[in-house]
């Protein structure tokens, strides 16, 4: 049905149900040609759309009924064509259009290796389970499947164009589709654009600061894997470290959480450096200050292997998961290396260690796996290539290294044409997260202060640090109950904080506070902590300061 323009011009006039049913709710801004179901088949041009594509298509559009926390929404499908079809696949996207809409845009990040379209109906990163999705704030909200599905798994790291898709063109691409689309659904004019994203869709968000910084006004980014040449080569390292007689011992009950070799570890570590931030709750809040070496923990007798100790080539792989990466020459942006892992969180009832890192059993765990699938198809551009022939420091493979690295990392310090458009940066980094390095990320902002200063930083970048958390967001528990300490408390509203930093100029403070809630109404806050602005970890005030409570820590300098 076609409504008359100035019906839609008219604020606060209640519509009629019968017009709502036919076209869809209204806040007064939807456009007056162009319901939902009308943009089926819409064809974008490929000049509408910033990098090298033959143009996309919308092949479904479908009005979703207000549902659970969510409110009234166009779901758009489509696709975007790839230039030469031999080279690369087409990118699938997805567009939430809300059918009221507070006239800005969310883009959300991907995950792993991507493959699948995101969906970018669900929570920003390290939401409390009470906030509101952004698509049920008004927010359009879109993603895509990066050019590839997961079927394919990682082959498409051979293809070119794929490749490039991957590395950054899909994200270009895909918000410049997302603009057009929106264009045709509201007359309303879009005023704000954001990025939300975690690990891969971590990656994604320095990406566009990065290479299309003019696009976006605001950022969050959690543990991004911003430096993914540098990742995945040190899981290959990892998983050859592994592959040695004796790498690692697997009981033959092995479940997660189990691994009395992991506790072994742990426990000598944390006995370093626990005490270092003022209280033994298992978490190691001093992450910088802890300087634990393999030198210190127990090493087996020759021809025992037992859980209270390690045999040398244990030794060795632990070793090489905590020293860095040299490659002997440089990657995108000068990085010469990746660093070494952090210390404490190894055999948190989070189960991130065995998930990861070694896995069930010796054929390691996601960062090996997700390594060998790099050299395999990014590098060597053959999924049958053996790895245990790979060496980056050899010349036979540096210009190729170099040439991914140039695509596909995040590493570039120069923020500074995202800095003059007046956009804002917020990164998470989770110290007890072993799928990829967090110092990797301290790294890059502190190569982001050399580069731009000190000052300039402080005006649009802030990076914070939860101690002992793992990869998804899991802060360590060392007692399922809760009557431990622990660090269960990583949840905060990064949006809220996101949008008064970008629209009403309020800088987000050197202390900010994140909360573990119940999961269901009312949602209680059960503990708080602070989030210390990086390099500030958070030191206990002492007893009788009740642990569970943020106000009992003080984010202090590194010393």
């Amino acid at each position: 049905m076609t409504m008359k323009t100035n019906m839609f011009k008219l604020a606060g006039i209640l519509i009629t149900a019968a017009l709502l049913n036919a076209c869809g709710s209204s806040s007064g801004e939807l456009s007056a040609d162009m319901a939902c179901t009308n943009l089926n088949g819409l064809s974008i041009p490929k000049e509408q759309i910033g990098l090298p594509t033959l143009g996309a298509t919308v092949t479904s559009a479908t009005l979703v009924p207000a549902a659970g926390a969510l409110t009234e929404y166009c779901q758009v499908l489509g696709t975007i064509a790839p230039v030469d079809a031999t080279k690369g696949d087409p990118i699938s996207f997805r567009v939430n259009l809300p059918s009221t809409w507070n006239t800005k845009a969310m883009q959300f990040g991907g995950s792993g290796y991507n493959g699948s379209v995101v969906a970018a109906t669900g929570l920003a990163p390290s939401a409390p389970p009470d906030a509101t999705p952004p698509l049920a704030l008004g927010y359009v909200t879109f993603g895509s499947d990066s050019g590839h599905t997961s079927a394919a798994g990682t082959t498409f790291g051979s293809r070119d164009e794929s490749l490039v898709n991957f590395g950054y063109a899909q994200l270009k691409k895909t918000r410049d589709v997302a603009v057009s689309i929106i264009g045709k659904r509201y007359s309303a004019s879009l005023t704000k654009t954001y990025w939300v994203g975690s690990s891969q869709g971590g990656r994604e968000g320095l990406t566009v600061a990065q290479r299309f910084p003019k696009d976006y006004d605001g950022i969050v980014v959690r543990v991004p894997v911003l430096s993914f040449t540098g990742l995945q080569i040190q899981g290959w390292r990892f998983g050859q470290a592994l592959a040695k007689p004796g790498g690692w011992k697997y009981a033959a009950n092995y479940t997660p959480d189990a691994d009395m070799k992991l506790k072994t570890l742990q426990d000598a570590a944390l006995a370093a450096c626990d005490a270092q931030d003022g209280l033994i709750d298992g978490v190691i809040a001093n992450f910088r200050g802890c300087q634990f070496k393999t030198a210190n923990l127990p090493r087996c007798v020759t021809g025992t292997d037992l859980d209270t100790c390690f045999t040398d080539a244990e030794l060795n792989a632990i070793d090489t998961l905590h020293t860095p990466l040299l490659f002997g020459y440089s990657l995108a942006n000068n990085t010469t290396l990746y660093p070494g892992w952090s210390w404490g969180s190894e055999n948190n009832p989070s189960g991130n260690w065995q998930s990861w890192v070694n896995g069930s059993n010796a054929s390691g765990g996601n960062i090996v796996t997700f390594g060998n699938q790099f050299v395999q198809n990014f590098i060597a551009q053959s999924p049958t290539y053996d790895v245990s022939k790979f060496d980056p420091t050899s010349t036979a493979w540096k210009s190729r290294i170099q040439y991914v690295s140039g695509i596909v990392d995040s590493t570039n310090p120069d923020l500074s044409a995202f800095y003059a458009r007046g956009g804002k940066l917020i990164i998470q980094e989770q110290t007890g997260d072993y799928a990829r390095s967090p110092f990797a990320t301290f790294n890059y902002y502190d190569s982001v202060v050399a580069t731009l200063g000190q000052s300039t930083a402080d005006n649009f970048i802030r990076i914070y640090s939860t101690p002992g958390t793992n990869h998804s967001g899991v802060g360590a528990n060392p007692s399922a109950d809760g009557s431990k300490a622990g660090w269960r408390a990583t949840s905060i509203d990064w949006v809220s904080v996101l949008e008064n930093w970008v629209e009403k100029g309020q800088t987000p403070a050197d202390t900010l506070t994140q909360v573990f809630k119940g999961t269901a109404a009312p949602y209680a806050v059960q503990e708080s902590r602070p989030l210390c602005k990086y390099p500030n970890w958070p030191k206990y005030n002492g007893a009788p300061a009740d642990p569970k409570v943020a106000s009992s820590y003080t984010c202090v300098a590194p010393t």
